[in-house]
């Protein structure tokens, strides 16, 4: 894609952009596998702000109830940090998984800016390198809030710390789609993240949040489609 035609679409994406607002969101949880795809589950989000810039944000995945039989997966996510000057900042991070009724991962990161540091259950401890570390629920606000307000970028790059350590995450523009969210056709912008292995689209409709994220491992592909937003 030429520049010309590039900058055209992001100044049509960018025109009125809000910062990020507190909201809670319902998505499908598809799986495409050799047999087909199918509905599995769903997974819940809602991010809360504060008056001193805090936010938290947090999520709740789970298979339906009629392939708990076959896979329960639960997973639960919650991160708090903070939101100065447009850029967004961890400072603990909790995910706890449970696959077939059995905890597989129970995680705390907490970030310690002021001593340069974040520290795994206590234990792992990695030197922080950037004054802005995130998680891997937080980069999804980052990469909201970075569109809301610098639009014109074409990539976004952010430190994501994680059980393996603290790495390098890039999102890069992939060209537009038209989506159906929440029974409404609209336009949307397409970023990939060759590190987490995702590709998610956005639209300024919707402040810039994921509304599809696509994820393939180990053979399956996993989809994530908004199906409720609540501003509150």
């Amino acid at each position: 894609m030429n520049k010309i035609f590039l900058l055209f679409v992001f100044f049509i994406f960018s025109s009125n952009s809000l910062a990020l607002k507190p909201y809670e969101a319902t998505y499908a949880l598809n799986v495409t596998s050799d047999i087909g795809s199918l509905k599995v589950g769903s997974a819940d989000f809602k991010l809360e702000l504060r008056d001193n810039n805090e936010f938290t944000f947090s999520s709740q995945s789970y298979t339906d109830s009629i392939w708990k039989k076959l896979y329960n997966y639960n997973r639960y996510e919650k991160s708090i940090g903070l939101i100065i000057d447009n850029t967004v900042n961890g400072m603990l991070y909790d995910v706890v998984e449970i696959e077939k009724d059995k905890v597989t991962k129970n995680n705390k990161i907490l970030i310690n800016h002021s001593e340069g540091y974040a520290i795994l259950n206590n234990e792992n401890k990695w030197n922080t390198t950037s004054d802005y570390i995130l998680d891997e629920l937080s980069v999804y606000l980052a990469l909201s809030e970075d569109l809301n307000t610098n639009i014109n970028q074409g990539e976004f790059s952010y430190q994501v710390v994680d059980e393996k350590g603290i790495q390098l995450v890039t999102f890069v523009y992939a060209g537009t789609e038209t989506i159906t969210i929440e029974n409404v056709s609209l336009e949307s912008l397409k970023f990939l993240s060759p590190e987490l292995k995702i590709m998610i689209n956005v639209s300024k409709q919707y402040d810039f949040i994921p509304l599809i994220i696509n994820r393939n491992t180990s053979g399956n592909k996993f989809k994530l489609v908004l199906t409720k937003y609540i501003s509150l």
